[in-house]
């Protein structure tokens, strides 16, 4: 049966669909059969793939391919077909199903979130960065039996002297709640129609490391 894990923040612009698509690339670099969920409606996420022409891809399940490695990658909403039974037969496939939530709260992202097994919560490394937390917290403990994998902190500047502080304030505020891991900031994903392949591919070590070292944490 598939360990289904959220990416889950009501915070805009905190690194979910980002951490979703380093994360599937970490746990199949480790072996693991991976699929991703992409519940947006924009294209961001087939953009950072490297889809060419986005707008004009089937709602299927596609092969992603960066390195030796692969995942699958499958866009859904509200009109697909089903879903229930994709998702006994998704258990039955694959070890590992993220999935990359939108910014906002509605009846089908609560449909989703009853059946994954956990969340992570990215956050920024920035005090605005914890605006929407106590709500994002709130909505994942009205689910039964949903449990917080932890808060991912993300966009970690080491020149930033505030950070530090903010890392403190953070752990002590909530507790057990933080996972390990910190992601650097990092400016090559912020240009424009950067891929994940790009980043690889052409500018190794910069980011996947973090992630990698994430999935270890998570497989523990």
């Amino acid at each position: 049966m598939a360990k289904k894990i959220g990416l889950y923040s009501l915070t805009k612009k905190c690194g979910k669909t980002i951490s979703t698509a380093f994360l599937a690339e970490s746990f199949a670099t480790l072996g693991t059969n991976v699929l991703v969920l992409d519940l947006n409606s924009d294209k961001n996420f087939e953009v950072l793939l490297g889809f060419e022409h986005p707008e004009n891809l089937k709602s299927d399940i596609k092969t992603v391919k960066i390195s030796q490695s692969s995942w699958k990658y499958l866009k859904i909403n509200e009109n697909t077909a089903n879903l229930d039974s994709e998702f006994e037969n998704f258990d039955q496939e694959y070890d590992y199903i993220f999935v990359d939530f939108p910014s906002y709260d509605s009846s089908f992202n609560s449909d989703i979130l009853k059946k994954l097994n956990s969340i992570i919560i990215p956050v920024e490394c920035e005090y605005y960065g914890i605006d929407e937390l106590d709500k994002t917290i709130e909505k994942i403990i009205e689910i039964e039996n949903l449990k917080i994998e932890g808060i991912l902190l993300t966009k970690f500047n080491k020149d930033n002297q505030l950070m530090p502080k903010f890392i403190e304030f953070i752990r002590e505020n909530f507790e057990g709640m933080v996972l390990e891991t910190i992601i650097a900031r990092n400016y090559y994903l912020g240009l424009p129609k950067f891929t994940i392949e790009n980043l690889n591919h052409f500018i190794p070590n910069i980011g996947y490391a973090d992630y990698l070292k994430l999935a270890n944490e998570l497989k523990k």
